[in-house]
């Protein structure tokens, strides 16, 4: 795992990507799931935008790789007296049967996996029909190839791909149709778009590394962005 993700499990930063949880809750509303469709959040975080879809009463499940993080998440449930199933797992081998979920939810997870494997799981285990809800990270320039190296290698992205080459990977792993969706971000609720939940101890170094992510995103603003993608089995 990268010290960046390190970072953001002793952050605790939920809705890490660009206009947090009030851009989730737009995409949410463009995807209009029926509220009884079992969802996988896969990569949960601290659990964020899981709790806000069990407020919603959809029946949620979710997983993350990062034991901090998904205690984080279990805290959060708890004390929002929710009852949401969590598993320490990774997007490379789900620990669910076939055809289970009507939706997944990626948000900045996918571009951290490795994609030859994680897709092909995602597509396992959702229903006929299912839709992978993707927030991912995205070119909006191309890099040249010693920026790219220098950006995979802060961040630990094992693919940094445009809005075309994540519709080609969809494409290439089964999914029969890939819409990327142009929305604008709604933040009504007047919330934050970082909200964190800080570690007892974060060795000096992590806040480094929020300081040299900070500047990354400024020197590469024309470069990095994000796109929305609904991918359907």
């Amino acid at each position: 795992m990268s010290r960046y993700l390190e970072m953001l499990s002793l952050f605790g930063v939920a809705g890490a990507h660009p206009g947090g949880l009030a851009f989730t809750k737009t995409v949410l509303r463009k995807a209009a799931l029926p509220s009884n469709l079992p969802i996988l959040d896969a990569g949960c975080g601290t659990g964020q935008t899981a709790a806000y879809l069990g407020h919603l009463l959809y029946p949620v499940t979710v997983i993350d790789k990062d034991p901090v993080m998904l205690e984080k998440a279990k805290k959060r449930f708890a004390s929002e007296g929710l009852s949401i199933p969590a598993y320490l797992a990774n997007l490379e081998e789900l620990p669910f049967s076939s055809e289970t979920f009507s939706a997944v939810l990626s948000e900045s997870v996918l571009s951290f996996s490795h994609i030859p494997s994680s897709l092909p799981d995602i597509y396992r285990v959702l229903k006929p029909g299912g839709m992978l809800i993707g927030i991912e990270a995205a070119l909006k320039k191309p890099l040249s190839g010693a920026e790219k190296k220098k950006m995979t290698d802060f961040y630990g992205f094992t693919e940094l791909l445009d809005e075309a080459e994540w519709k080609q990977t969809m494409m290439q792993h089964g999914f029969r149709k890939t819409e990327t969706i142009e929305l604008h971000q709604e933040n009504t609720d007047h919330e934050p778009t970082t909200e964190m939940d800080l570690s007892l101890s974060i060795p000096p170094i992590y806040y480094d590394t929020l300081q040299a992510h900070y500047e990354l995103m400024q020197t590469y603003s024309e470069y990095m962005g994000h796109c929305v993608f609904f991918a359907y089995k």
